[in-house]
């Protein structure tokens, strides 16, 4: 409980009116790289259908062969639930002559929208362990031998040895892109449109050259720029969250299936404390962060 010994310095004049006790915030960023929506069910859970892949050779009168579409394993999360809150006494409050101290809805507000940022940049720290996140396969976001539904290949969504934000690392990324495979081990097309990198300017600069330069970056023999004429699309974005500042991800927005789903939203309650003449602030929310499918992404993680 926050009573008047704590914040003594309220209740004495003479100190200056900035308190320094809100800063500019970065824009949302959790919504560039998951897809975001409600759910009114506890429990998630999803899983991937895929059919034949080719036509069997029929000799004449050869009967026909028949082949059952493939269901895959059934992939289940449940949300999870946060709450904070904090306790003001009476007299702080009619004694506080800057109108600092009664503040909960301002702060717990700013600690709701942390708590969504750092739980979606996680995902991005797992993605290559799988500690917390697990796919459809079983295995984690970015993986060197994802396993198929309905075909013994194994697929790639980030190279076997981890490069750098580099021309070297962009192209061994898009490369996996090429060699991406549906349920059945057969080609299909991904397009990366969203780059999401760590916080630090060298990645972020080394990206601008990479997508924005006309001319192919780090050489001197003035060639157009390829990826600039393929990828030109893609920005660089910067995720402030993730603890790693050296890994980065492709994603094809298209095929993302990645998310934020918000079982409740964040919500702010009040009541006030009749023995104690306190009030009581709090703050709760739900939501669930999960993926199923992961082909959508490619990702690096060089140390």
């Amino acid at each position: 409980m926050i009573v008047e010994g704590a914040f003594n310095l309220l209740f004495r004049p003479g100190l200056r009116e900035d308190f320094r006790d809100t800063y500019e915030q970065y824009p949302e960023e959790y919504p560039y790289y998951l897809k975001t929506g409600t759910t009114d069910i506890a429990e998630q859970s999803a899983s991937i259908i895929t059919g034949m892949n080719r036509l069997l050779e029929r000799n004449d009168g050869e009967a026909i062969t028949y082949e059952d579409p493939k269901l895959g394993p059934k992939v289940m999360a449940v949300d999870k639930e946060f709450a904070l809150g904090f306790i003001l006494s009476r007299r702080t409050v009619e004694d506080d002559l800057y109108g600092k101290a009664n503040q909960g809805a301002k702060w717990l507000a700013h600690a709701a929208r942390l708590t969504y940022e750092f739980r979606s940049a996680a995902l991005l720290d797992d993605a290559f362990t799988g500690a917390t996140y697990l796919g459809i396969d079983g295995l984690s976001l970015c993986n060197t031998a994802h396993t198929l539904i309905n075909s013994q290949t194994t697929v790639a969504n980030t190279p076997a040895a981890p490069v750098s934000m580099s021309v070297t690392g962009v192209t061994a990324c898009f490369d996996l892109y090429m060699l991406m495979k549906d349920e059945n081990g057969d080609p299909v097309i991904m397009n990366p449109d969203k780059l999401v990198i760590g916080n630090n300017s060298t990645d972020l600069h080394k990206a601008m050259q990479i997508f924005s330069s006309e001319k192919e970056p780090f050489t001197a023999n003035n060639a157009d720029n390829p990826i600039k004429e393929r990828f030109g699309n893609i920005k660089p974005y910067v995720s402030h969250y993730k603890q790693s500042a050296k890994s980065y991800f492709f994603i094809d927005s298209k095929y993302n299936d990645s998310w934020l789903l918000v079982r409740r939203a964040v919500e702010f309650d009040d009541t006030f404390d009749f023995d104690t003449d306190a009030a009581k602030y709090k703050t709760t929310t739900r939501f669930l962060i999960w993926f199923v499918d992961w082909k959508a992404w490619v990702g690096s993680n060089p140390s």
